[in-house]
């Protein structure tokens, strides 16, 4: 009684986050479009396994059996396209993208299919099959729909890593950016995925209809997440249009063949010296598409010249120059009256984290370590 009552009230709260996030799409467009989507099938999954196997209904109704079975191939898919556009993607229906709804289409037409050749007189049999998971379309149904899910969590993850690699080509904070959360969530959904078909039997009907109740918890944390970190859109909106410009830019040098000044020794002198002078790594949101307009040349050529000149990405670049600011501050009495925070913030880092983290990095010392060491050798 307990848990018909739990699965009957996920199913109206999956569809209260599935009616908030389609309607609240002002930040985020696309990422809310998908993650609601996520949250209607998920509604109509548990809806149809509890009336699948809670209750008798399926027996008054029976070609409604195989409502879900098309659609549930859906689930990877929009998890996917969500990972994509909620790390600043856009996703095109068009080409190679279509192709993803074609297992949901077939698996749809093939049930249905299958169901009309059936006589009235065995659909009840037919069901009974089906309930009792031993119909042989079963098992191969399952392992499947068990194989897409997989591949789907780890294409998002593979998405997700991307993203994040990305990102110290563009920016020079990045704390904000990782998607530490999200990456989690994955990687739990993928370990969640391969370990439990094996407590279950191995990918029988016993596994497959608890998993969307299974994952609820998952969701609504991922709902929650999305929900409460308006600020992260911002800053996911502007990755898209410095991957965008990006894009665009590669495009125009594709089309007009032109000799790139911007990769000898003078312009990577011109870089140095515009750091030195103007410092404007001091800037915590400084973008590679900034220092790129500063320069007056493509942020595509910008981090072309950091790679081969320097041997260096924007983020280790920029950080090279906070971490150096830093060691002049910390040993200069014009700023002890500072905190090791306080002297991070001055030097560009936007968090004590990131400043103890990369300071760490470049120069094997904590700032305090760092501060105690030469002081005490003056």
């Amino acid at each position: 009684m307990i848990f018909n009552l739990i699965g009957f009230g996920s199913v109206f709260f999956l569809l209260g986050l599935a009616i908030f996030f389609l309607k609240n799409r002002h930040n985020n467009a696309g990422s809310n479009l998908y993650l609601g989507l996520l949250f209607l099938l998920q509604a109509l999954s548990n809806f149809h396994f509890f009336i699948f196997r809670l209750s008798d209904f399926i027996n008054h109704f029976p070609y409604l059996i195989h409502l879900s079975a098309g659609f549930r191939f859906l689930w990877g898919v929009l998890l996917y396209f969500f990972v994509q556009t909620f790390t600043g993607k856009t996703i095109k229906y068009q080409g190679k993208t279509l192709l993803h709804f074609i297992p949901a289409i077939i698996a749809t037409i093939f049930f249905y299919g299958k169901l009309f050749f059936i006589p009235a007189s065995e659909i009840q049999a037919y069901v009974d099959l089906i309930k009792a998971d031993k119909h042989p379309i079963n098992r191969p149904y399952h392992l499947l729909l068990y194989i897409s899910n997989v591949a789907y969590l780890v294409a998002s993850l593979v998405e997700l890593l991307k993203y994040r690699l990305a990102l110290t080509t563009f920016f020079s904070s990045i704390d904000k950016l990782r998607l530490v959360w999200l990456y989690n969530v994955l990687l739990f959904l993928v370990i969640f995925h391969f370990v439990l078909p094996l407590g279950y039997g191995l990918l029988t009907i016993q596994f497959f209809p608890y998993v969307p109740l299974m994952q609820l918890p998952i969701l609504s944390f991922v709902a929650w997440k999305a929900y409460s970190q308006p600020e992260l859109f911002s800053s996911l909106e502007t990755f898209s249009e410095v991957i965008s410009e990006n894009e665009n830019r590669k495009l125009d040098e594709q089309k007009v063949v032109v000799s790139l000044p911007a990769l000898d020794d003078s312009f990577a002198n011109t870089l140095l010296h515009f750091m030195q002078e103007n410092k404007p790594y001091l800037n915590a949101e400084l973008t590679i598409k900034m220092l790129s307009d500063d320069l007056g040349i493509p942020s595509y050529q910008l981090s072309k010249i950091l790679n081969q000149h320097f041997q260096k990405n924007f983020f280790d670049f920029v950080n090279t120059y906070r971490v150096e600011e830093a060691k002049l501050k910390l040993v200069s009495s014009e700023y002890e009256h500072l905190t090791l925070e306080g002297i991070g913030y001055e030097c560009g880092f936007n968090s004590k984290s990131s400043f103890y983290a990369v300071f760490k990095k470049y120069v094997n010392q904590t700032p305090a370590e760092y501060r105690k060491e030469v002081l005490l050798a003056v």
